[in-house]
C-alpha cells in the first residue's frame, strides 16, 4: 500500500469512526482507523518530515480513545 493510500485509509475510517450513527459500524471503523493509524505511523519511522499528518495522527488516537469510551461505552484508562 503506497504513502498516499495509508494516508486516505486512516483519515476515511477515523472520519466514519466519529460520525457513524450505528455504533456496531462505528466500533468497526475504529479497528480499522487503529490499524490504519498503526502502518502509517512504522511507514513514518524515520522519516523527519509530514509534522502536519503527524499532528493530526496524534489528535485522531485520542479521538479515537475518546470514541471508544465515551460513544462506545469501554472502560477509561485510568492514568
Amino acid at each position: 500500500m503506497g504513502e498516499s493510500e495509508l494516508y486516505n485509509l486512516w483519515k476515511k475510517h477515523y472520519e466514519l469512526a466519529i460520525t457513524e450513527p450505528d455504533l456496531t459500524a462505528a466500533e468497526k471503523h475504529v479497528y480499522l482507523a487503529e490499524d490504519a493509524l498503526f502502518q502509517r505511523w512504522q511507514e513514518l519511522a524515520g522519516n523527519p518530515n509530514h509534522h502536519n499528518e503527524r499532528n493530526a495522527m496524534k489528535r485522531a488516537t485520542a479521538n479515537l480513545l475518546r470514541v471508544k469510551t465515551v460513544r462506545l461505552g469501554w472502560p477509561n484508562i485510568k492514568p
